[in-house]
């Protein structure tokens, strides 16, 4: 069974994680009530991605059943037919969703690998401290959270800063500062063997 976990974050917030080991086949297969997804899935040309949505849509049916249906605003932000909040991410091999029924929520989930290193030229800002591989993907995918929990705002990775990495190697909690506001963000983090996951409820 490739779901990792559904588990409470945080008072009315539900985090869920797969690991996408199926191919498309396979989740038609052992899943049938992803039928529903073969004419949605079958106008997506690339394999990974595919098997990236049927692993979103069905950690949102274990989390809320069937019935979720899942649309998306003008800025692309993910919104569900009942009225919750969610937030999705996907990266190679991995599909995450956050849910709460009041509070506004984000998700990001990165594979580790050198791609960060090449790019942290164009997202780091002079006064952030990121040294290692990790930190690194702790700066990247906070700021992907906030952006997406401030989606309307549209934020320029010059309008985030992370202030600090509170925790440990494995959890803890990165503080960013949303500039255009001043407002700051505490994004939640787990480290696993081969990706970073971030996550918010604001």
């Amino acid at each position: 069974m490739p779901l990792l976990f559904v588990r409470n974050v945080a008072p009315d917030v539900a985090l869920g994680m797969w690991k996408i080991e199926e191919s498309v086949d396979a989740f038609f297969y052992d899943y049938q009530r992803l039928e529903r997804m073969k004419p949605v899935s079958s106008v997506i040309k690339s394999e990974q991605r595919r098997r990236e949505v049927l692993a979103v849509r069905l950690l949102i049916d274990r989390m809320l059943g069937p019935n979720a249906g899942l649309r998306h605003n003008a800025d692309g932000k993910p919104f569900l037919d009942n009225g919750m909040n969610i937030g999705i991410s996907h990266t190679k091999g991995y599909a995450a969703v956050i849910i709460s029924p009041r509070m506004n929520v984000a998700v990001d989930v990165e594979y580790l690998s050198g791609r960060v290193e090449r790019i942290a030229g164009k997202f780091l800002r002079h006064d952030e401290n990121a040294v290692t591989l990790v930190e690194k993907l702790l700066h990247w995918c906070a700021k992907e959270t906030l952006y997406k929990i401030c989606s309307d705002e549209h934020l320029a990775l010059a309008d985030m800063r992370v202030l600090s990495v509170e925790g440990g190697d494995a959890s803890g909690y990165v503080v960013i500062k949303n500039v255009q506001r001043g407002e700051t963000l505490n994004v939640f983090y787990n480290v696993y063997d081969d990706l970073v996951l971030t996550y918010a409820a604001l």
